[in-house]
């Protein structure tokens, strides 16, 4: 009721006066009733604004509990993370993920090759200059060849973190993907020996394990010892690997968890896991908040005549996608991209709000 409804209600109660012979001052009685229903609507106000508070704050922690619980992980392992790991009950989703599952996706017996591994690097966490660009944009380049004559080289070279996986070269095609290099991903096949030759002196190297021989390979090329892992790789790692090893870093394989399980949710029956693009995209999406993609997508599966990669003119086989569900991945970069989750610059949209 607002106040002209009060004074009315005021003026109602002055005329009622005569019918019933009321001898109490009526100008008193209406002022009474119209504090009283000012302070009775001054209590709903306060009450309602009191339970919006309550269910602000309730809507707060759990929100807070869910981030806890299930987001507050990081992106890289750490030794103090591991110990912790094996020394305290678990209190998060990712602790049990890390505990209770083999790799790719846990460390379950393999903690122990990846804390001694650990010891061997001076820097651990995501760099500073990393942590302040939230906000930023981010792109991650992937090795297809539909990136191949596009000539995304300065668009790509114009977002502040750029990832990029493997082995792929950047300077004789950095026309079409650019020269810089923030973040690249790999594992021992995929490692390139002399990292100067397609990264930048301060790109971060991101060792992305999938098997108890990787963290053997990693240790043995730190401690530059004569390898003596040489089973368990499908293609033979490089013997040296000369990278800065402050700027190298070990992937959380909780990160490949998710990418599978949360992001392309596939079966754990079907013993398959997402590609180095999807783990990397599902990196991007925790560390910044644009998140654009270039150089995704495989030939179809009776396109044998297509070549897989943007630096070379092999064609796809079949058994280098055994491990994978290509379909799956298809289906969800799509339905991020029409989300406006990431975007893709190749796609119209984008070239259209970019001219």
């Amino acid at each position: 009721m607002n106040f002209l409804g009060l004074s009315r209600a005021a003026a109602c109660f002055q005329r009622t006066r005569g019918v019933y012979g009321d001898s109490m001052n009526a100008r008193s009685v209406a002022m009474r009733l119209v504090f009283a229903l000012f302070q009775r609507k001054r209590l709903v106000i306060l009450l309602c604004v009191g339970l919006c508070m309550t269910e602000l704050y309730y809507t707060m922690n759990t929100l807070e509990s869910d981030v806890e619980s299930e987001s507050h992980w990081k992106p890289f392992l750490t030794s103090k993370s591991l110990y912790l790991l094996m020394d305290r009950p678990f209190r998060r989703k990712a602790e049990e993920v890390l505990w209770f599952h083999e790799l790719p996706f846990g460390l379950k017996s393999s903690v122990l090759f990846a804390f001694n591994t650990l010891q061997l690097l001076p820097e651990q966490e995501l760099p500073g200059s990393f942590g302040r660009l939230w906000c930023q944009r981010c792109i991650v380049v992937g090795n297809g060849h539909s990136i191949h004559g596009q000539r995304f080289g300065n668009l790509i070279d114009s977002h502040h973190i750029i990832i990029r996986l493997n082995d792929a070269p950047v300077r004789e095609y950095k026309k079409d993907v650019g020269e810089r290099t923030s973040i690249r991903l790999f594992f021992p096949e995929s490692a390139l020996p002399n990292t100067l030759e397609n990264n930048d002196n301060d790109t971060l190297m991101v060792f992305v394990p999938f098997k108890p021989s990787d963290f053997l390979w990693l240790r043995e090329v730190l401690l530059k010892t004569r390898n003596k892992t040489k089973v368990g790789f499908w293609h033979q790692p490089p013997q040296q690997w000369n990278g800065n090893i402050s700027q190298l870093r070990i992937l959380n394989p909780y990160v490949t968890y998710e990418a599978t399980y949360k992001l392309l949710q596939l079966n754990a029956s079907s013993r398959r896991y997402a590609t180095m693009g999807i783990i990397a995209l599902n990196l991007a999406l925790h560390i910044c908040q644009e998140v654009n993609i270039a150089g995704f997508g495989y030939p179809g599966n009776h396109d044998n005549a297509a070549p897989i990669h943007y630096y070379n003119t092999g064609r796809s086989r079949k058994e280098e996608f055994i491990h994978y569900n290509l379909t799956a991945e298809g289906n969800w970069l799509l339905k991020m991209i029409e989300r406006g989750v990431i975007a893709d610059l190749a796609s119209p949209a984008f070239q259209a709000q970019n001219h």
